[in-house]
């Protein structure tokens, strides 16, 4: 675009013709024209009018204004309660005051230690409106793991859980920066040097605030920690700007289709990368909202998507898993036909539990992959977002529910080799996986010796090896450190563990490397199956031979009792590593390893 030295171009930024208005002003404007004062006060660079910026405070206090007869139903042990939006707002803004007056600022971080329930998403509301950030710790960490990250954040509040609140004694020693303890559902005693507050106490004693503090969009609103295994914790930042725009794009009809007419169940805990902002496009959109608590069990589960005509939920393939195999034992105990489609993340669903609950129980599984440090949802994969797609068979459709799929709007995607190269997009080559866009973040808020994911070019190296179809469709090949490389050539562990995992009588399998003299490492497969199912190797070799090479397959079987699992619900295979390496050292036989 070429400029004049009076500062008017040609053809203007949208493309329209110098003068800017049509045909009917083919001129410029006169510099004291109305149109040329009020350009002149809309510079670029000029500071952001407050309503014009992507603050939570104008987005997830809408539900109460479209929607004052819907809410939240929370169930927490001390008993079920409903509330409509318009009371939740009110508590949260009250809580907003009781932290203002506890000195609580910009800047502050507030960490929660507490399940999925009304008190939590009250904090969840209010805790980023007044300029702070959340900070939700997660549950199942050890004191170890919990206080690592809070030395670096430095909470100076903490929300606990009644059902928690047997950790606080060993925990408010070791973290002397915290000035205040908030009992959820009970009443701290006191403590040495922490001041103890209980929550519905707080609130009565507080007026709601008027208005909410005028902030940056580039303000911090949320601190999401992982335990991380290697070097430390890692902790990534939040925005208001990044939490605005991913909240948004889940409300998008090629994202879950979630909308005010839905009943979302919200299991995934919301100290798990804010529970993937559900709570917030819940409070955006005005949907119904059902907090479950701590109790994630399958019959406890299927008894609220029937109690309260839920229509969608969210949660991770280990819980669906025990969700489809309750609804198969006993299908006539619960009525699911208002669930309409669910959304699983974190792990790759296998096309048995995508089938499973479409053929025999009329629900759409949505497979969704993110990261803690993209905000965290990244792609989706409904079954259907195109006209082409709306004309495959629904068979044909499972080859595309069953991998991650494409990127919300806002997000891209790219592949590269090992010497930088971008990788083609055809659905077969594999390469290192790239995300960059509106809600990845910066970096980590501390050293770490992962840091240099984060390239200068705004681009964050995922972990993952992948590939990406002529669609845009993407398919997670493995994470880079589960890969198995023997003979010089790579296995895909992940593609073993789909594979393995949807046979019949497979509950969960998991497959990693054995060291190995001759070939350098070796697949070993450890799965869990029905309690009438048996498995030997040759059976599962057997199995796997249309779709593997003979080299490509397990050496070795190891049935457990139970898979291990990381404080996310995912399968953690460093365990499973572990177990395998304490065998190799040993001598151990395949069979004895359980």
């Amino acid at each position: 675009m070429g400029v004049s030295d009076r500062g008017w171009s040609r053809t203007g930024r949208f493309g329209i013709r110098r003068g800017g208005l049509g045909r009917c002003n083919r001129g410029r404007p006169p510099m004291t024209s109305e149109f040329h004062r009020i350009a002149s006060g809309h510079r670029i660079g000029a500071p952001m009018h407050p309503s014009r910026r992507l603050l939570l405070s104008h987005l997830i206090f809408r539900a109460p204004e479209i929607a004052p007869t819907s809410g939240i139903v929370s169930t927490p042990p001390d008993g079920d309660i409903e509330l409509t939006w318009p009371v939740v707002a009110d508590r949260a803004r009250r809580l907003g005051t009781a932290l203002r007056g506890l000195g609580v600022d910009a800047g502050d971080a507030v960490a929660t230690l507490a399940f999925n329930d009304h008190r939590h998403l009250e904090a969840y509301l209010a805790v980023p409106c007044l300029g702070a950030a959340i900070h939700p710790v997660n549950t199942r960490w050890s004191d170890d793991e919990i206080v690592s990250v809070l030395s670096r954040t430095r909470d100076r509040v903490m929300l606990v859980d009644a059902e928690l609140a047997g950790r606080v004694e060993s925990l408010l020693p070791r973290c002397p920066w915290i000035d205040h303890l908030i009992g959820l559902g009970w009443s701290p005693p006191p403590f040495e040097g922490v001041t103890p507050h209980q929550h519905e106490r707080l609130l009565a004693e507080s007026t709601p605030m008027i208005g909410w503090p005028d902030l940056e969009e580039t303000t911090t609103m949320a601190l999401c920690s992982t335990s991380g295994t290697t070097g430390g914790p890692k902790t990534v930042a939040y925005t208001h700007r990044s939490t605005c725009l991913h909240t948004m794009a889940l409300g998008l009809t090629d994202c879950m289709r979630l909308s005010g007419r839905d009943t979302l169940l919200a299991i995934v805990p919301m100290f798990h990368a804010m529970g993937w902002c559900l709570p917030y496009a819940a409070a955006m959109l005005g949907s119904r909202l059902v907090l479950p608590h701590r109790d994630l069990s399958a019959p406890r589960i299927l008894d609220l998507v029937s109690q309260h005509a839920v229509t969608t939920a969210a949660a991770v393939p280990t819980i669906w898993n025990t969700v489809l195999a309750a609804l198969d034992a006993e299908p006539e105990r619960w009525d699911v036909s208002s669930l309409d489609r669910i959304v699983s993340g974190g792990a790759a669903p296998t096309a048995s539990l995508i089938r499973g609950f479409r053929d025999r129980h009329g629900i759409e599984v949505i497979h969704s992959w993110g990261m803690t440090e993209i905000n965290p949802v990244g792609t989706m994969s409904p079954a259907v977002t195109t006209r082409e797609e709306a004309d495959m068979d629904p068979d044909r459709r499972l080859d595309h529910q069953s991998v991650a799929g494409r990127p919300l709007p806002g997000l891209s995607l790219d592949l590269e080799d090992d010497d930088g190269r971008p990788v083609p997009h055809d659905g077969r080559s594999t390469g290192r996986l790239l995300v960059s866009g509106w809600w990845v973040a910066d970096g980590y808020l501390h050293d770490h010796p992962e840091a240099g994911r984060f390239r200068e070019d705004g681009r964050l190296e995922t972990g993952d090896v992948s590939s990406i179809d002529d669609r845009g469709r993407m398919t997670i090949r493995d994470r880079e450190k589960d890969l198995v490389k023997s003979g010089g050539e790579w296995i895909s562990s992940l593609e073993l563990d789909r594979a393995i995992g949807d046979l019949p009588g497979v509950l969960s399998a998991a497959v990693v490397a054995r060291p190995d003299d001759t070939w350098g490492e070796r697949p070993v497969v450890f799965v869990t199956l029905d309690p009438d199912a048996t498995l030997d190797l040759e059976t599962l070799r057997a199995a796997l031979a249309p779709g593997f090479q003979t080299w490509q397959m397990p050496d070795s079987l190891h049935p457990l009792p139970a898979m291990p699992l990381t404080s996310t619900g995912k399968i953690d295979k460093k365990v499973l590593r572990a177990k395998v390496l304490a065998m190799t050292s040993s001598g151990t036989k395949p069979g004895d390893l359980a």
